[in-house]
């Protein structure tokens, strides 16, 4: 399943992260000190690629922790249709429109494109898309 994946893909980039002796924080500090890291020396060079590496990673760790969240609307959402009695149809990207709700999947997805630093907006693009 989905949530599985993704928790999957988690628990697989914190095993490479985790196998750097420096954070990507740390890097970036060290590549502003250019007496310990001189511009063209191997040593920054060194330093640029391992930078990028945990780039990517953390890149796919937001990318993995926005799907978590969103499934986690989109199961929020259905759960509520179930109870209001509302049969569930997925894929169909219908939901009624109910304006005593006030956190619907909409909503929370309006909300998360908002967000400039902490979710990955092509995953919540596709879903609002995919799923309506």
């Amino acid at each position: 399943n989905e949530r599985a994946a993704m928790l999957g893909l988690l628990q697989i980039i914190s095993a490479a992260l985790s196998q750097y002796p420096t954070s990507l924080a740390q890097d970036k500090a060290d590549l502003a000190d250019e007496r310990l890291f001189p511009r063209f020396s191997n040593k920054r060079h060194a330093k640029i690629q391992v930078r990028g590496e945990k780039e990517v990673l953390h890149h796919y760790a937001r990318w993995a922790r926005t799907a978590l969240e969103v499934l986690e609307v989109i199961e929020d959402e259905l759960k509520e249709e179930q109870q209001r009695g509302v049969e569930v149809q997925l894929g169909r990207g219908v939901v009624p429109d109910d304006s005593s709700r006030s956190c619907g999947y909409d909503y929370i997805i309006r909300r998360m494109e908002e967000d400039e630093a902490n979710v990955h907006h092509t995953v919540v693009r596709y879903c609002a898309d995919v799923l309506g």
